[in-house]
């Protein structure tokens, strides 16, 4: 399973290649952004680490075009950016996790492995409800019969919704069906990807209900308050 690290600090690079390595993962590590966007275009990995603070390129730059590019490969962002705004942008533009520098290796690592499981997860039936629907395999969902494009963590949160409409679904269930976490992250990582999906399905007549100190829940009847 490769995965690529562009990160330019090179004794970290070398820590998390040799970690990543000693755990059974091929690491492809560059150290700028235009050298990680070539590297997706001439070979196929299973995740990327991106860290944003490059020397060419910001790496929302290189995230932005990566994802503009097609690329659905799940990245998992490295900052020193303690900041929200920063945190919410790298996942607005289609980052699917971030973690903030100083970090241990282990929780890069536990991170790294639950959006490899996420991705990995088979997916053979068509899922629908009401004027939502999602096909197996493909990077987008419909919307009253419109292809709406999904980040690879919207599309797992659509599924998840569309797999049990109408019930209400906790935040740790949402962490570990959608996101692969089997512990809280202690960010506002689920609100922050519910927020986008809802504005990408806001023609549809169903609606991603707030269930107050619960959750959330796909409410697919005709009529809303």
């Amino acid at each position: 399973m490769t995965v690529l690290l562009v990160e330019d600090t090179r004794r970290l690079a070398a820590t998390l290649s040799r970690g990543l390595a000693e755990e059974g993962y091929e690491v492809d590590a560059v150290e700028s952004g235009e050298e990680g966007l070539a590297r997706l275009e001439s070979r196929l990995v299973e995740a990327v680490i991106l860290d944003l603070g490059l020397p060419d390129l910001d790496g929302l730059e290189v995230l932005a075009r990566a994802r503009a590019a097609g690329h659905r490969v799940p990245v998992l962002v490295l900052t020193a950016r303690d900041g929200l705004d920063d945190r919410v942008r790298a996942l607005d533009l289609g980052a699917d996790d971030y973690l903030v520098k100083p970090f241990a290796f282990a929780e890069l690592l536990a991170r790294l492995r639950a959006l490899l499981r996420r991705a990995a997860a088979p997916r053979w039936t068509p899922l629908a409800a009401g004027d939502l629907a999602l096909d197996p395999g493909e990077a987008a969902g419909r919307v009253a019969g419109e292809v709406v494009p999904l980040s690879p963590r919207e599309r797992a949160l659509l599924e998840l919704f569309l797999s049990r409409p109408d019930e209400v679904l906790d935040r740790p269930t949402i962490l570990r069906e959608a996101f692969g976490y089997d512990f809280d992250p202690g960010t506002n990582v689920i609100d922050v990807h519910v927020a986008h999906l809802r504005r990408k399905l806001a023609a549809s007549r169903a609606r991603i209900e707030t269930v107050r100190g619960v959750g959330y829940r796909l409410a697919t009847g005709r009529t809303h308050g």
